[in-house]
C-alpha cells in the first residue's frame, strides 16, 4: 500500500496530536522522507515522542522504518521520471497519465447527493464567492466566470490585500464560499474562510485532506489530489473538473434562466464584436 493511502487508512484512530503530523507528512511526502525527526515534530507543532507515535501507530517499528519505507516509494516514483527523461514521449504521457488518475479516483470518491446540496446552496444563496489563493486562483476565476453565466451576484476572490476586505464585507449569512485550498494550505484563503463562517456564510471546500485546516471549518468538502509532484507546483485539473460539475449543476437547476442569461450574453459578444468567427 502506498504511504498516503496508509496514513488515510488509519486516520480515524490517530490522536490529536498524530492527525497534526499526519497533516503536515500528507502536505510535504518528500520533505519528510530526508528532515530530521526534530525538524518534523518542530514543522508540525508537536513534540518528538508524538512523531514517534506515530510511525507505532500506522504500522512501522519505528520513526526511521517509516521514513525508509517514504524515501523508496519516492525513489521508485523518482525511478520512473528519470525513464521519462530518457524517452521524452514516454514522459510526457507518464504526467497526462498521472492526471487521468487522479481524475479517476476525484470520480470514485465523488458523492451525488453532496453535488446536489452544493447545487441547491448556490442556487440559493444572495452572493457566492470563489476563492482560492496562488495557483488556485486560476480556478477560483474560472468558476466565479462560469457560474457568473447562470446567475448573479458572483465574486472571484484573491484574498490579499485590499480585495479580502472588500469582499469579506459583502458576506452575508445567506451567502456561500466556494474555497479551493490544497497543500501547503494559504493563510490568507483560511482567513477569508474564518471571516465569512463566523457572518454565518456556508462553505463549500475543495482540498487534499479531510483534515485539512480550512476543512474544519467547511460543510461541505470535495476531495482531490493535485500533480504537484511532477512540476513543482499544484496542477488544477481535477480541481476545475470538480468546480465545473457545480457550474453544470446549477445550470440544470434552472434551466430557463440559464439559457436566457446566455442569450443576454451572446447578444452583448456579438453587439462589441468580440467574436472573430461565428
Amino acid at each position: 500500500m502506498q504511504f498516503e493511502a496508509l496514513v488515510k487508512e488509519k486516520i480515524a484512530e490517530l490522536s490529536a496530536g498524530q492527525k497534526k503530523v499526519a497533516q503536515y507528512i500528507l502536505g510535504h511526502l518528500e520533505e519528510t522522507s530526508y528532515l530530521t525527526l526534530t525538524k518534523i515534530s518542530r514543522e508540525a507543532n508537536v513534540s518528538e515522542t508524538t512523531v514517534i507515535r506515530f510511525a507505532y501507530s500506522i504500522g512501522f517499528e519505528s520513526f526511521s522504518a517509516m521514513q525508509g519505507a517514504l524515501q523508496q516509494e519516492i525513489l521508485g516514483n523518482n525511478s520512473v521520471k528519470a525513464e521519462g527523461n530518457a524517452h521524452e514521449s514516454a514522459y510526457y504521457d507518464h504526467v497526462l497519465n498521472r492526471e487521468i488518475s487522479i481524475l479517476e479516483k476525484t470520480k470514485k470518491g465523488l458523492s451525488r447527493d453532496k453535488v446536489d446540496e452544493a447545487v441547491e446552496r448556490l442556487y440559493r444563496a444572495d452572493m457566492v464567492f470563489s476563492v482560492g489563493s496562488r495557483t488556485g486562483f486560476p480556478a477560483a476565476l474560472w468558476f466565479g466566470i462560469a457560474l457568473g453565466r447562470f446567475r448573479d451576484g458572483v465574486f472571484p476572490v484573491n484574498p490579499v490585500g485590499e480585495d479580502f476586505f472588500s469582499n469579506v464585507m459583502k458576506v452575508t449569512e445567506h451567502s456561500v464560499v466556494v474555497a479551493i485550498s490544497m497543500a501547503r494550505y494559504s493563510k490568507a484563503t483560511y482567513r477569508f474562510i474564518q471571516q465569512a463562517k463566523a457572518r454565518g456564510a456556508s462553505i463549500i471546500l475543495v482540498t487534499d485532506s479531510q483534515i485539512s485546516p480550512p476543512a474544519l471549518l467547511a460543510d461541505l468538502v470535495f476531495l482531490t489530489e493535485s500533480n504537484r509532484d511532477e512540476t513543482g507546483i499544484n496542477t488544477i485539473s481535477s480541481i476545475s473538473a470538480l468546480l465545473n460539475i457545480m457550474a453544470v449543476g446549477l445550470r440544470r437547476r434552472d434551466p430557463r434562466q440559464a439559457m436566457e442569461r446566455l442569450k443576454v450574453l451572446e447578444t452583448l459578444y456579438l453587439e462589441q464584436n468580440d467574436v472573430i468567427f461565428e
